[in-house]
């Protein structure tokens, strides 16, 4: 820093001395141009104008290396060529200008000799502590190593220590304090993967059958725990009432008593049975007795059904059999009559709960012969012939 100040101060001064020489102009320096102060540079326009007052020509490779320090050379070199006679007529600065200079300079000079006074104060008062610094150093270095007593304190410095540590270890631990307040409950972790599916069941009334699910070993959190699928019932046992129809000659009395019964087309029934709806998959078989209390008759069939598996409560059927009537002849009331007949079912059910169910049932039956009133046939019927009826009622599934 005391280097730049009087750097400054030199200069300026020169400048003011060779500004005040009456000496006969030379000839402008040859144009220098320097390769590393491109155009748009801050500094371009201070750097063109030294080397146009020939104050800087730059190195021999034609660069400025304007980053790099002034060295006391470089410095001597610009001094010279400031106090050339002429140097500045280059310039551009006339003589008023050059007087302006020369007693700015005058008036600050003062100032810049009591600032170069302090740097120089200041490089004393540096070069001091630097002294002090380096002999602080020296002790430090010393200690333990280039004298007795600096070892025995390191000695003494390390037992006490040892010491410390070994107090610090031999302290009791104290009683436990209290046990805290129990902290929020954490957050539910993630799922876990979802277990294998199991196998498939046979289908019951709608149903789909299932083996019961075993919840696993290990529970997981977060996994909601698995219920145990309920079996759909097959075996079920059901009763029904309903009508058959009837031709002329095998009407039956309406409901009533005494004189006003009249014959009527139809005939009540009542019909018990039992089956099961998955016997072979989807395909069931029952057993049915039907009754007929105005012939005294008596109908017995096997059938095969078949479920329509829909996915809800509803379940429709139909079905196919072979069955046997016995019952009075026409016109007799105590001479029985058997008849064969091929019958044909068309049915829903309704699962009210898992073990009952409601059912509404249409069949139609084909008799091979018309020998019993309770057929149904007219009497003129002698080949045989198709009769239909319906009924409704319960199962009760097991």
């Amino acid at each position: 820093m005391r280097k730049s100040l009087i750097f400054a101060s030199t200069l300026a001064l020169s400048l003011g001395a060779a500004g005040a020489q009456t000496a006969p102009a030379t000839s402008a320096p040859a144009q220098v141009t320097l390769s590393d102060v491109p155009a748009g540079h801050w500094a371009k326009d201070a750097v063109d104008r030294i080397v146009q007052c020939g104050l800087i020509q730059g190195f021999p490779d034609g660069t400025f290396r304007g980053n790099e320090n002034l060295t006391r050379y470089q410095a001597a070199l610009i001094f010279y060529r400031a106090l050339q006679a002429g140097a500045l007529a280059n310039c551009g600065f006339n003589a008023g200008d050059m007087t302006a200079i020369a007693n700015g300079m005058q008036e600050v000079s003062t100032e810049l000799a009591a600032i170069a006074t302090r740097v120089t104060d200041l490089e004393r008062l540096s070069a001091e502590q630097q002294a002090r610094i380096d002999a602080l150093e020296a002790r430090i270095n010393g200690l333990g190593t280039g004298t007795a007593t600096g070892s025995a304190d390191v000695a003494a410095l390390q037992a006490r220590i040892d010491a410390l540590e070994a107090a610090i270890r031999n302290i009791p631990a104290g009683p436990a304090g209290p046990a805290g307040p129990a902290g929020p409950q954490g957050p539910a972790g993630p799922q876990g993967p979802a277990g294998p599916a199991g196998p498939a069941g046979t289908s019951a009334s709608g149903t789909v059958t299932t083996t019961p699910v075993t919840p696993p070993a290990t529970v997981v959190i977060g996994e909601p725990t698995p219920t145990e699928v309920t079996v759909s019932r097959g075996l079920y046992a059901g009763i029904a009432f309903g009508a058959k129809s009837a031709g002329v000659g095998s009407e039956c009395l309406s409901l009533g008593s005494g004189a006003n019964r009249t014959r009527v087309n139809y005939c009540l029934t009542g019909t018990a049975m039992v089956g099961s709806s998955n016997v072979l998959g989807p395909v069931g078989a029952r057993a049915a007795v039907e009754y007929t209390p105005a012939f005294n008759a008596i109908s017995a069939d096997v059938n095969a059904t078949y479920e329509i598996n829909t996915g809800g409560g509803l379940t429709p059927y139909v079905g196919a059999g072979l069955g046997l009537t016995s019952g009075l002849v026409r016109n007799s009331s105590t001479v029985n009559a058997t008849d064969l007949y091929a019958n044909v079912l068309l049915g829903a059910d309704y699962r009210v709960t898992d073990s009952i169910a409601v059912f509404v049932e249409g069949n139609g039956r084909y008799y091979f012969s018309n020998k019993g009133a309770g057929t149904g046939l007219p009497a003129n019927a002698t080949n045989g012939g198709f009769n239909g009826g319906v009924k409704a009622g319960l199962k009760f599934y097991f």
